[in-house]
């Protein structure tokens, strides 16, 4: 303190030369005090601390009502250290002294620090009053201290101010805060005398904390009622957050209205937010345009309200607006415009946006960053992604899992990068994985080589907790089925504790996906059994279903549970519809529940088109293309097929390159296997075979040679034939159909011994023809038959019939013969 009291001498002595106001020293301690309290309006801390180096040479300082001023002015300028150096040393302390600087230290956020000064106030026999259990509860609370709270709380009620508003008001807010004794909190309301609108706001505040939206209205009633106290800002905003539905929200808008408050920053912000999350974005607009000043919050609440409501476009004309405007840029402006460009797919405006962020400095906050991973990982921009990544400060598990996911979401060895930093996760941090983690690794499986990355992961589920949350084990489901792992899915299925509609989905759509038809609608039939419902999900696997099977009837009857339950606008719902009709064969059907879509897309229209490309009306699956063009809904590579095909299968071979040649140059789609295929199909159905040779040197797809050695068997082209089956062999050694195809080749030109030795060489791989099969339905039970199988249940029946009508046959063919 002597060095300090040397410095604070050395600031008097040269104010004193530097300046004529040496008269200061000689005034009477009310003219100090109140020369004091206008620097402390002014916060001009040098003057002041001249003024105090004055007072100690004067030895005015020892004056209790001067001391008090001094250090309300310090403390007010947040210069605490000198603040509590001259508590120290301040000769005479009274409570005024106390509570100025315990909450000096709970204004600065050093609760625990100020916890200590009110212990040494008690030690030092000075009296509390109502200001200081105040803010010594509030630092309790801040601390979330219940006990020491509850400890305060008996003091308050042995020193008498129990039933005062000020000291009440705090131990409301901490038994709300902390305590969660709504209890408790109305026990001590309720025994205040005077209640001021502080108290009711606290009051108010707790319930809103807990959603109790009747409660609050009632206390506002009261409040109005009982004291004559109006609602203010505050009261409005805590209002605000219990509410549960756009009409609240009107009605409080109602009364912010009536009372002229609207203007008010903190209420409109609050306003323009919740409609926002209501959906209704106009609200948001109108009061954004009515506020005369804005600040970042509401700025921020605008654009994420047209972000979160599918307005991307306007959530970034509003941002470039703040921007332009001069208003600082925060975490939330900047999160909710990236949210904005990942929802419209604007890389470049995103790219822009980012340079803003590193420009305000948030290129290390988490929040931020994550939304930035997820833009450059929507564009499969995986070298930006892990810049972003490697460069957040104090990583949390939300960007480690957006890393993972955007990792998972790439097409090329996606399982073994999200593996590589699944193991970095628990190597470099002390953070745990969550369910979210599991997903997004399990995700990144996708075919069979990723299956044993998978199969560890689930059994590192096992091991853990994850293993009762439904939506891991839905992924678990997924990635089996993804991977071609039936059995595997299966038994995930049946080990779940809880089974939602997306858990059945999934094991359904697992069967549907894998071939196995029957199986997929028994399980549906199961699901219905136990109470869970058909969704959005479940039918496009069960209609598919039926088209496979062309189980008609039974199509019917999903598509009345798609009427019923409203899910005919549904693009992939009702796409599955039209193409059951399409497969099982009836085109009238499929148009009509094509015509049933309120607004079709490309979806709708490939299978319409396909269906019609099925049933050889190539000239109708044309015309539904150029009304696609018409209404300018963009064809993708599978319009692209399904018109090929349809134009395949009635020879339309010019057409077939007409729509070949569109594709590339008119819609900028590159060619991938299936599209030369058609077009191989197409000219080999023509005899061209030496065009389609031509238009192979341009693929190298195993199915396009597969179709050009299927049209060397029927124009018996043997060189070329041979030559295509080389190529499948060597593309895919366990495929069947090249083999069966070159075999029929060399048997329709008579070269019997080479079609032997096919066979032999066939066997021999242990390569097998996949055996026919055929069904058929009774009593909703499907009758599934396959060449070689004798164990259908009925067997013997079924044999014994079809003697009978063998032998009836024979009998008609004698009498037509004789």
């Amino acid at each position: 303190m002597r060095l300090r009291s040397k410095s604070i001498i050395g600031l008097y002595h040269r104010f004193y030369h530097n300046t004529a106001k040496t008269e200061y020293i000689t005034q009477l301690p009310d003219s100090i005090s109140l020369l004091l309290q206008n620097h402390t309006k002014s916060k001009s801390i040098r003057n002041c601390k001249q003024i105090h180096a004055q007072l100690i040479v004067s030895n005015t300082i020892s004056d209790i009502f001067i001391t008090n001023t001094l250090l309300n002015l310090y403390t007010r300028c947040s210069e605490l250290q000198q603040a509590h150096l001259l508590l120290n040393h301040a000769p005479v302390k009274n409570v005024v002294t106390w509570t100025a600087m315990i909450s000096s230290y709970v204004h600065n956020g050093f609760h625990e620090t100020s916890l200590q000064l009110f212990y040494e106030m008690l030690n030092s026999g000075e009296k509390p009053n109502q200001f200081t259990f105040s803010v010594t509860i509030r630092a309790c609370t801040n601390l979330k201290f219940l006990q020491m709270g509850m400890q305060i709380h008996g003091l308050i009620i042995r020193f008498g101010y129990e039933r005062d508003e000020y000291a009440s008001s705090s131990l409301v807010d901490m038994y709300f805060k902390v305590g969660d004794s709504l209890e408790k909190a109305c026990n001590i309301f309720d025994g205040l005398y005077n209640r001021d609108s502080v108290t009711w706001n606290v009051m108010i505040s707790g319930f809103a904390q807990v959603g109790d939206y009747d409660k609050v209205l009632r206390l506002i009633s009261d409040m109005q009622v009982i004291d004559g106290i109006s609602p203010n800002d505050f009261t409005v905003t805590s209002l605000l957050k219990c509410c549960c539905c756009l009409l609240d929200v009107e009605q409080i808008h109602g009364l912010v209205l009536k009372s002229g408050t609207e203007v008010d920053v903190v209420v409109g912000s609050a306003l323009v937010d919740l409609y926002g999350k209501c959906g209704n974005v106009d609200s948001s607009r109108k009061i954004l345009d009515s506020m005369g000043g804005k600040d970042s919050f509401v700025w921020s609440s605008i654009i994420s309200s047209y972000s979160r409501n599918g307005c991307g476009e306007e959530a970034v004309l509003l941002f470039r607006h703040m921007c332009r405007q001069g208003v600082k840029l925060d975490q939330h402006a900047l999160s909710s415009s990236l949210k904005a460009c990942v929802g419209i797919g604007g890389i470049k405006t995103g790219i822009q946006i980012h340079s803003q962020v590193i420009k305000n400095g948030y290129q290390r906050d988490c929040f931020v960053a994550s939304v930035l991973l997820n833009l450059y990982a929507d564009f499969h921009r995986m070298m930006e992604v892990d810049k972003v990544f490697r460069r957040i400060s104090d990583k949390d598990i939300v960007s480690w899992n957006t890393m993972i996911m955007g990792y998972a979401q790439t097409e090329e060895d996606s399982a073994l990068s999200c593996i590589e930093l699944y193991r970095e996760l628990h190597r470099t941090t002390v953070l745990k994985h969550d369910g979210t983690t599991l997903v997004a690794v399990l995700k990144s499986c996708r075919s069979e080589s990723d299956l044993q990355i998978g199969l560890q992961i689930h059994a590192e589920i096992v091991k853990s907790s994850f293993c009762q949350e439904t939506i891991v084990g839905n992924a678990v489901i997924n990635m089996y089925s993804t991977c071609g792992s039936v059995e595997d899915a299966h038994e995930a299925f049946h080990a779940m504790v809880h089974r939602d509609d997306i858990s059945w989905s999934s094991i359904i759509g697992c069967y549907e996906r894998n071939g196995i038809e029957l199986e997929a609608l028994r399980l549906c039939k199961e699901m219905l059994a136990v109470g869970i419902h058909l969704s959005c999900y479940s039918l496009p696997s069960c209609i598919t279903a039926c088209s496979v099977l062309a189980a008609i009837t039974l199509g019917k009857q999903f598509h009345s549970f798609v009427i019923k339950l409203s899910f005919e606008t549904d693009v992939y719902v009702g796409s599955s519809v039209v193409d059951m009709y399409a497969k099982c064969g009836s085109m009238e059907d499929s148009i009509i529940a094509f015509n049933e879509q309120g607004n079709p897309n490309t979806v709708t229209f490939n299978a319409l088109i396909s269906g019609f490309g099925q049933h050889g009306k190539a000239e109708e699956a044309i015309e539904r293309f150029e009304m696609m063009e018409k209404m300018n809904i963009m064809p993708n590579k599978i319009t692209f097929i399904a018109v090929l095909s349809a134009c395949g299968h009635v020879g339309l071979v010019e057409k077939s390159l007409h729509f070949f040649e569109l594709m590339q140059h008119k819609y900028g789609i590159k060619p991938e296997t299936e599209h030369y295929s058609c077009l191989v199909d197409v000219l080999g159905r023509a005899g061209r075979l030496e065009d389609a040779h031509t238009i192979m040197l341009r693929n190298e797809g195993d199915s396009a040679w597969r179709t050009l050695l299927s049209a060397c068997r029927n124009y018996g082209n043997t060189v070329m034939g041979e030559k295509s089956a080389r190529k499948v062999m060597e593309m895919n050694p366990n495929d069947h159909a090249s083999y069966v195809l070159l075999s029929n080749l060399y048997s329709r030109v008579g070269r019997w011994e080479e079609a032997r030795e096919l066979r032999q060489k066939m066997a021999a791989f242990g390569i097998k023809k996949v055996p026919g099969s055929s069904w058929l339905i009774n009593k909703d039970w499907v009758h599934e038959f396959t060449v070689g199988d004798f164990s259908h249940p009925e067997i013997e029946n079924i044999l014994m019939e079809l003697n009978i009508l063998y032998q009836q046959i024979k009998i008609v063919d004698s009498a037509h013969f004789c």
